[in-house]
């Protein structure tokens, strides 16, 4: 079993980097350290040549957004808020909510529809999946909290198109990625609660 498991790090080189780096910097975020950005960057070009070559077109695109969305949230977090300083972890507003989830079902339908034209054999939930984390790393670029809610969702739904394409590290990742959310979530809370009695 051990060599089986070597065999396969050996055999997957590029997804086994794209898991630790994808690992940290959710970790780091959760922490609240900057350099959970630049990290994701280098974890987002790794994984869209690999959903790429694994026809999640989706995922593909998702992780040039994420590339694209790592800068913006780099930025924010650093410069973001009140007077140009670090930016604060703060609660969405309902309108921002509202107006999320407005987007985000009819982005999720679309996005199927338009991966039906390609070799997927998940269309959909890779278009709703897609739309889902589109969603949710806007919402952690402003670090609002609501972000880890709703990453534990996506993490999950994530498991079954990853399973399907026996990127099987991968469905693991994002077993994990669900787990950090919630220990996420946990932290920022609490840093929530600190801020509110300052």
């Amino acid at each position: 079993m051990l060599q089986t498991c070597w065999q396969y790090i050996i055999d997957n080189r590029l997804e086994v980097l794209a898991f630790i780096l994808s690992i940290a910097g959710v970790w780091f975020t959760a922490k609240e350290k900057v350099i959970n950005w630049p990290i994701g960057i280098v974890a987002c070009i790794v994984y869209t040549y690999l959903f790429y070559k694994d026809s999640l077109f989706g995922d593909a695109a998702l992780n040039v957004f994420y590339v694209v969305i790592g800068f913006y949230g780099w930025y924010e977090w650093l410069y973001g808020g009140k007077d140009k300083q670090a930016l604060s972890i703060s609660k969405a507003p309902i309108k921002t909510l509202l107006i999320l989830v407005a987007i985000t079902i009819p982005a999720g339908i679309i996005f199927g529809l338009i991966l039906t034209h390609t070799s997927s054999n998940v269309p959909y939930l890779d278009g709703i999946t897609t739309a889902l984390s589109l969603a949710a790393t806007w919402m952690q670029a402003r670090k609002l909290i609501e972000s880890w809610l709703l990453w534990i969702v996506t993490d999950l739904l994530y498991l079954a198109p990853y399973i399907i394409k026996q990127l099987y590290l991968t469905s693991v990742l994002y077993f994990i990625f669900a787990l950090l959310a919630v220990y996420g979530y946990y932290l920022w809370k609490k840093e929530l609660k600190h801020l509110s009695v300052v």
